[in-house]
């Protein structure tokens, strides 16, 4: 997952199993209630990441790597209909099992 320059890349497997929303947006340079916001839109658009929310109300690994993609698009389309569009035409590259293709490599 890539942040601005100024701010450290995360790199999901070294993430905690659960994290809170807090602790993402410090890592990723972000305020809070941004991080608040894209979970809002993430929670409408993709069913994965609203059945993830049902087994905690931390966020799992999967939930934060989804994040730091609508942060990437974010940077890229900058406008919350541009993003929305993208995420709903494209469920697919945001599936807890593309989660599971980019990361098999890991121990997550």
């Amino acid at each position: 997952m890539l942040c601005r320059t100024k701010y450290r890349a995360i790199f999901i497997p070294d993430l905690d199993p659960c994290t809170e929303k807090t602790k993402l947006a410090e890592m990723m340079g972000l305020h809070r209630n941004t991080i608040g916001k894209w979970h809002k839109w993430a929670k409408m658009i993709i069913k994965d990441y609203r059945d993830e929310m049902e087994k905690s109300q931390l966020m799992s690994r999967y939930q934060c790597w989804v994040i730091g993609e609508i942060y990437r698009l974010s940077l890229l389309l900058k406008r919350k209909q541009n993003i929305c569009l993208h995420l709903r035409d494209n469920r697919n590259e945001y599936s807890l099992n593309k989660f599971n293709q980019i990361y098999k490599n890991y121990s997550i």
